[in-house]
């Protein structure tokens, strides 16, 4: 299983920091705001904490859709800048977080070693990110594997994404994120070529 999230850091909502004093509070635990208190760069790690607790978050639900989105319940154990684990109360997941200029993104899944398609940008000139993402998705993941787009299709079981293939019953975990200026997915792609 996996998750993804992505943060534009320029955003004027995320630049400025939390609108609400009480948000810090709210999200992160006590470790977690002592560390965003002594970043070099605050506002990068609060919101490459809340990245890797929505992406975590994503994954949860896909294995149990009960569980529930409390922030301040997923904490974030960072083993350094690129990522660690998110505990929350039905386990731990692994996640990565790539910081790039002005976005974060984060990828949680629950088997490190899980064969993984990933990428994000700002697409020019489109005002509807959820076909964006989805087209970004297709174009990747199809170079990447060696197919055509006209082989993949996106779909839905309830609100999660998959990803299915043309005549095959087989379908491949997918997360899709937007925010801001960018999209952003990720495909579990298992056994396919990559």
């Amino acid at each position: 299983m996996v998750g993804n999230d992505i943060v534009d850091l320029d955003d004027m909502e995320v630049r400025t920091g939390p609108a609400h004093s009480r948000f810090d509070i709210r999200v992160f635990s006590a470790e977690e705001r002592l560390a965003i208190a002594a970043a070099l760069e605050p506002n990068r790690l609060r919101w490459s904490l809340w990245a890797a607790k929505e992406a975590a978050y994503k994954v949860a639900v896909k294995r149990n859709p009960d569980v529930i989105f409390s922030p301040s319940r997923f904490t974030v154990e960072l083993t350094d800048s690129h990522g660690g684990e998110v505990t929350h109360p039905n386990g731990r997941i692994g996640v990565t977080i790539h910081t790039r200029g002005d976005v974060v993104h984060a990828i949680a899944r629950e088997c490190n070693e899980a064969q993984v398609i990933s990428g994000f940008t700002a697409p020019r000139g489109s005002a509807d990110p959820s076909s964006s993402v989805r087209q970004l998705a297709l174009d990747e993941i199809a170079a990447r594997v060696g197919v055509s787009k006209t082989d993949l299709r996106i779909g839905k079981e309830g609100r999660v994404p998959i990803l299915e293939l043309r005549n095959s019953a087989r379908q491949l975990d997918l997360s899709l994120s937007h925010h801001g200026r960018y999209v952003a997915f990720a495909c579990q792609v298992g056994g396919l070529p990559a």
